[in-house]
């Protein structure tokens, strides 16, 4: 599994486009206001619960509920098709176009039908489709692809539409937006009323009663589905649900998700073609809408996705665009990136089906895996975990690259692990600047983009730490240090047994503990992550303690989650589930433990602390409200997390198999530490540390970077 030069160049291009990161910063920052202001007072977490249920319901009943909607849309005139792919989609649409004479066509915005290049394929029939919505308007103006599900202009700023309308128009306009809509509406007005055909697409079809839901914000979508004599709306067969409640329960979070508004201005329920029975009760078909009504349902893969039981829950996806808008990748490089009709991690697993597994393999190693998009989806699909799955199915087709076999070469075995290590502490000195970061090197200076990296350390925590505790206490506790703590930040590790140990446990440290396989699981190499978890397992399994802590988050949703997965179906299964039941976070811990807060170091000099929440912490344990609790407990001015609290960029391996966009979330995460105006930024992730703390330091920066365990532990005087 490797990325193009092509790709990397598009990845590149994009970074560097100022256009595209002015739009794409604007557009964040209304949205993530919007979205907060709408969320309040709203049981988001019980409504999305909702959403999932019916969507695992419906999805694993598509083709029963495919017939009952089928039979009831043709009860009220409506006449359904199935069609397996865009062609013949594209050729139904042709044929009924040209049975009734048609010429213009008008479309409404609709994700499925960019999915099947449906424009490209009519037009190559001879008919003109003109886009309504404004933002596909302005994109098929440009002769572009949309860059977001809800907002497909995304990627360009008012300045930029401005110029494009000016060149259609042929006179100056100016780029005050509500002036830029009034010129789209005076563009648009007469398609309306000229169109042959309608084309929509659906966000939901209720099979009680063969209606279609559509949500708009224009008032387009509305017009295309009533002024043509002719409506054609296609429909994937994830949009099926059972009754007119699961419909409302979608709509409860889809605008609040997609948007920011509780509800959309326009919400069409169609059922059939326009009729009446004011003339003797007799029915007829026709009056102010449309005559006909076709409903064509596509598969593209979608069937056999359904049946897939680790990426099915993609079509639980109702196309809100919350994971786009607030993925820090995304808001890097933009929806075009992805280099198919669909965008972000979501987009990648989608497009595995629809377009088949090596069309994404570009695209796959764009997600970080920080799990942003899960914790706001409203069907809490977890898109990290199917990239992992897809990451798996190309490296056991393919094999992994040379750099990612030295990878795991490296971390699969102790003993390897150990001895570079200590090569690499042989021989680093040559290249130490005095703050002990490692000077410039050309050949690995593309990997530092933004940031200076550290050196190992010259004592290794495992080399520091005793096997056994020289102390008594309850609980008792083990300690998984992880890569980073042994051998670069063994000082956090020390703080970590200081600061339980204040507080009664008595703290062991195993010394045949490995990685914990992150890095070969997120490079798609599971044969190897499941031989560490099992070295883990047997390692911690002979340890008899009440609680396994770590201080690296990342490690924690390893041994917690990952394991018992990894080693389903292996003779140490029951070992893993009884190793993550004991597994804790370093600041949970000591916050359950806490119980007389004077047994911490506590500060009177007035430093002010941020804190970075790290996303595994964040979206996976929920664990960030103890570290602040445990901050506040020691005495620290503390101003919260830091806002907005996104990502910082390192993600494992990511920030070296993508340090440009690594460097570009850093930048951002750099500005919101310097506006938080802290002394100290504290964070319970070593990787954070290494990637705040490079980047603050290659700035030049006095705010100071530390673990919670340190700060408590009194590490920073």
């Amino acid at each position: 599994m490797s990325e193009s030069k092509s790709h990397r160049k598009l990845v590149r291009d994009a970074l560097l486009n100022p256009n595209l990161q002015t739009a794409l910063r604007r557009s964040a920052r209304s949205y993530a206001a919007a979205r907060r202001d709408v969320m309040q007072d709203f049981d988001f977490e019980a409504a999305r619960a909702q959403v999932r249920a019916i969507k695992e319901r419906c999805v694993s009943n598509m083709r029963a509920l495919f017939e009952r909607f089928k039979d009831e849309a043709e009860k009220v005139g409506a006449v359904v098709h199935e069609v397996k792919d865009g062609a013949e989609a594209a050729e139904i649409i042709a044929r009924i176009a040209r049975e009734r004479g048609a010429k213009l066509l008008v479309k409404s915005k609709s994700m499925l039908t960019e999915e099947i290049d449906l424009n490209q394929r009519l037009s190559a029939y001879g008919f003109n489709v003109i886009e309504t919505d404004l933002g596909e308007r302005i994109i098929q103006l440009a002769g572009e692809k949309p860059s977001h599900f809800t907002m497909p202009a995304m990627h360009k700023t008012r300045e930029q539409v401005a110029e494009l309308f000016s060149r259609i128009t042929g006179e100056p306009v100016s780029s005050d937006i509500p002036e830029l809509v009034k010129i789209a509406r005076q563009m648009l007005r007469q398609c309306f009323v000229e169109a042959d055909i309608g084309l929509s697409g659906a966000n939901i079809a209720i099979a009680e009663s063969g209606t279609l839901v559509l949500v708009s914000n224009e008032g387009n979508a509305r017009l295309v589905t009533t002024l043509p004599p002719v409506h054609i709306a296609l429909v994937g067969y994830e949009k099926l649900v059972e009754t007119l409640e699961d419909a409302t329960s979608i709509l409860k979070v889809l605008a609040r998700s997609a948007t920011g508004q509780k509800q959309t201005a326009y919400v069409s329920f169609i059922t059939g073609p326009s009729r009446t029975t004011d003339i003797e009760k007799t029915l007829t078909l026709g009056v102010h809408g449309p005559t006909e009504v076709h409903i064509i349902f596509v598969d593209n893969g979608r069937m056999a996705m359904a049946a897939d039981p680790e990426l099915r829950q993609a079509l639980y996806c109702i196309k809100c665009g919350a994971c786009l808008n607030l993925c820090p990748v995304y808001n890097s490089v933009g929806g075009h990136a992805f280099s198919s009709g669909y965008m972000g991690g979501i987009g990648t697993v989608l497009s595995s089906y629809h377009g088949g597994l090596e069309t994404v393999e570009d695209t796959l190693d764009l997600c970080s895996g920080c799990g942003t998009c899960t914790s706001v989806c409203p069907s809490r699909v977890d898109i990290p975990e199917m990239i992992l799955h897809l990451r798996q199915r190309i490296t056991a087709r393919q094999g992994a690259t040379v750099s990612r076999r030295l990878g795991t070469i490296l971390i699969k075995h102790r003993s390897v692990l150990q001895s570079t290590a200590k090569l690499v502490r042989t021989v680093q000195p040559i290249v130490l600047r005095q703050d002990r970061t490692l000077g410039d090197i050309p050949i690995f200076s593309g990997l530092l983009a933004g940031k200076r990296l550290p050196g190992v350390a010259e004592k290794f925590l495992c080399e520091m730490m005793p096997s056994t505790s020289n102390h008594s206490g309850n609980p008792r506790v083990a300690l998984f240090a992880g890569c980073l703590t042994n051998f670069v930040y063994p000082e956090i590790g020390l703080a970590i047994v200081d600061v339980l140990t204040r507080l009664g446990a008595a703290v062991i440290y195993p010394k045949q503990q490995s990685c914990c396989g992150a890095p070969a699981l997120y490079s798609g190499d599971f044969t190897t992550a499941q031989k560490l978890a099992a070295d883990v397992v047997e390692t911690f399994n002979n340890s008899s303690v009440d609680y396994v802590v770590t201080g690296c988050p990342s490690c924690a949703v390893m041994l917690k989650y990952r394991f018992p997965n990894l080693l389903r179906g292996t003779h140490k299964s029951e070992y893993a589930t009884a190793l993550s039941r004991k597994v804790v976070d370093f600041s949970q811990l000591a916050a359950t433990l806490l119980a007389d807060p004077s047994k911490l170091s506590r500060f009177s000099t007035g430093y002010s602390v941020a804190y970075h929440s790290p996303c595994h912490q964040k979206h996976t344990l929920n664990t960030v409200q103890f570290s602040l609790d445990l901050i506040d407990a020691a005495g620290l001015a503390g101003v919260g997390a830091i806002e907005p609290d996104e990502c910082c960029g390192f993600a494992g391996t990511y920030a070296f198999k993508q340090p440009a966009i690594s460097a570009s979330i850093l930048d951002r995460k750099i500005e919101s530490v310097l506006a938080s105006k802290a002394d100290i930024v504290a964070t319970d992730c070593p990787g954070c540390i290494m990637q705040i703390r490079g980047g603050l330091v290659a700035r030049d920066s006095s705010v100071r970077v530390f673990h919670t365990a340190q700060l408590l532990a009194g590490q920073i005087e």
